[in-house]
């Protein structure tokens, strides 16, 4: 039986590339990853997802270029934690000479999903551009997507003010658009799940000793992550935001997600908030996508070790 279509988006970033590496040794079928400004400018993780494609020998998936810019036309600001390249200072190491694609990552979307109406998984990991300008080109996208998950957002606090999560921060309007569009299958991943897998002084040593070349980069690009985790909340741990969104997909015991409406604050002092209403207190009490809210630890990690280093 053939493996249901996926498309990861994303702005390579260190969490982003264990997306994309789980994805691939679970023999996902990625037909395309696309990129986005986030961890990174447009340039940098468009290169970095062509590297680390090349880096787990799956060349031949293509990589289509996204948005350098927010919905607003403002260039957000990239983040601190995984280093000037996205890759905690280890980009150079993987270089390859794998290229993008030269069309559009937006046209390609549409044109893809449009073409396998009910089939595809989305994967938002990164700032919901290239998603909400799909959305926006054809009214027929949001109605032939299967599923989008997405990586953003939090119920509580936020990482880039007291509560907003960077994603949603970096183009607020973007998560809005997509979160009221209607997709019929809507999951929100976000801090309040992705903060309890921080990957451990353990469990990176244990990747480590395992050898390969995939684990000695996954080694090297989370060192940038635990130590800014530690200068800034005295904390050794580093972030695997992205990956949870595969995992759940792998295994969707690992998350206990519950129906919401969800919307998101666009402007002011609270722009980037997730508001997760579990109540009914919005929209006549029907819900426009899943929140998880609980995250087996455990169970995560089980999978994330054993399917990435055989661990």
């Amino acid at each position: 039986m053939d493996s249901p279509p996926i498309i990861i988006d994303c702005d390579p970033g260190s969490d982003d590339a264990l997306a994309i590496i789980l994805a691939i040794k679970a023999g996902m079928d990625i037909k395309a990853v696309c990129s986005v400004t986030g961890n990174g400018r447009i340039d940098t993780t468009t290169r970095n997802a062509c590297n680390i494609l090349s880096l787990c020998g799956r060349g031949d998936i293509p990589v289509y270029r996204g948005s350098a810019a927010a919905l607003n036309r403002e260039v957000p600001e990239t983040v601190d934690a995984f280093g000037d390249d996205g890759l905690g200072g280890y980009a150079d190491s993987i270089a390859s000479d794998k290229t993008e694609e030269s069309v559009p990552a937006v046209d390609f979307l549409v044109d893809y999903v449009v073409a396998h109406p009910g089939e595809v998984t989305l994967f938002a990991i990164g700032p919901c551009t290239n998603v909400a300008l799909a959305i926006r080109r054809s009214e027929r996208f949001a109605l032939s997507l299967k599923r989008l998950i997405i990586m953003g957002g939090a119920k509580s606090t936020g990482n880039m003010s007291p509560v907003a999560e960077y994603n949603f921060w970096a183009d607020p309007l973007a998560a809005h658009e997509v979160l009221q569009a209607g997709i019929r299958d809507v999951t929100m991943i976000g801090l309040d799940v992705t903060n309890r897998i921080a990957l451990d002084c353990e469990h990176r040593e244990i990747i480590r000793m395992t050898g390969t070349p995939v684990s000695r980069f996954v080694y090297d690009i989370t060192q940038e992550g635990l130590e800014d985790n530690w200068r800034t909340r005295r904390k050794a741990v580093s972030p695997l935001h992205d990956v949870l969104t595969v995992a759940y997909y792998l295994n969707p015991r690992i998350l206990d997600v519950r129906p919401a409406y969800i919307d998101v604050v666009t402007e002011g002092i609270a722009r980037g908030q997730s508001i997760v209403d579990l109540d009914g207190h919005w929209n006549e009490g029907r819900c426009n996508a899943k929140y998880a809210a609980a995250v087996n630890v455990q169970d995560f990690f089980d999978l994330f070790l054993s399917t990435v280093f055989d661990a």
